[in-house]
């Protein structure tokens, strides 16, 4: 047996069940063809979406497992100087990702802002300053991202200018061959 569809077959003009270039329903159904949702546009075409939410909540005590940081990073904990270059550099990564999304939803809110119609009175040129205008405020928002990424590093890199004698191995002394004695 055949598959099943719930779309109706598609009928030309003339009736006979083929679409030729000059009919005029030949796009009617095409929304409910391809994604079986036709919104409030009509025959436009929607593409069916699904939305997942997964909350996992772990409240640790019977586990005996860790407690979920309320920190995006995770704990802030500098026991070694592999927590602190581990810190700095998903830190740096968390930035860096941030900046490029910010930039990126710039550059998209104003090609979208200035597609909007004029006020009245207005013209495109003064749209598209004022798209810019609006724009302007997420890509700094951006650029303090980015800044943030370098500072991570410039922090790791202060850490070890300032602490390398900490983090050298020092030499340990041989135990003495003679102990004390009462």
């Amino acid at each position: 047996m055949a598959g099943t569809r719930n779309v109706p077959p598609q009928t030309g003009a003339n009736g006979n069940g083929r679409n030729r270039p000059g009919d005029s329903t030949k796009f009617a159904n095409a929304g409910a063809a391809a994604g079986g949702f036709v919104g409030a546009m009509g025959g436009a075409f929607v593409p069916p979406v699904t939305v997942n939410i997964n909350r996992t909540q772990n409240n640790g005590g019977a586990r005996g497992g860790r407690r979920q940081s309320q920190f995006i990073l995770g704990e802030p904990e500098f026991n070694n100087t592999d927590d602190v270059r581990n810190y700095c550099n998903h830190l740096r990564a968390l930035m860096l990702q941030a900046s490029i999304e910010l930039a990126m939803a710039a550059k998209i809110l104003e090609a979208r802002l200035g597609q909007s119609m004029p006020l009245p009175g207005e013209n495109v040129i003064q749209t598209k300053m004022r798209a810019k205008k609006v724009a302007w405020k997420l890509k700094r928002a951006g650029d303090g991202a980015t800044a943030a990424a370098k500072n991570a590093v410039a922090a790791y890199a202060a850490f070890q200018r300032e602490y390398a004698d900490l983090m050298r191995p020092r030499p340990q002394r041989a135990a003495t061959t003679n102990p004390f004695k009462f």
